[in-house]
């Protein structure tokens, strides 16, 4: 038995799927929070602890941990776990 890929394309369609200014900048500091190379070993806890509030804040500015994982490289799945919240 496969399974299909764990990822699904969405393709913005209007202005309302578009990132403000604000969740721009905080995805920004998602991303200098991440390892800078594939395969580059770091401490999960240390890194989840460093972007719960980042990720907390996109979570009040309206995005879901899809959403969220659609423009960063967080999984969904992480993104709902350290918010408590469903996608």
């Amino acid at each position: 038995m496969t399974t299909g890929p764990d990822w699904t394309i969405r393709i913005p369609g209007s202005k309302a799927d578009r990132l403000t200014a604000h969740q721009q900048a905080l995805l920004g500091q998602v991303e200098a929070e991440l390892p800078a190379r594939r395969g580059e070993t770091y401490d999960v806890s240390e890194l989840e602890a460093r972007v719960t509030p980042i990720v907390r804040e996109l979570v009040r500015s309206g995005l879901t941990a899809e959403r969220i994982a659609d423009n960063s490289r967080l999984r969904p799945a992480f993104v709902t776990r350290i918010t408590g919240r469903g996608a």
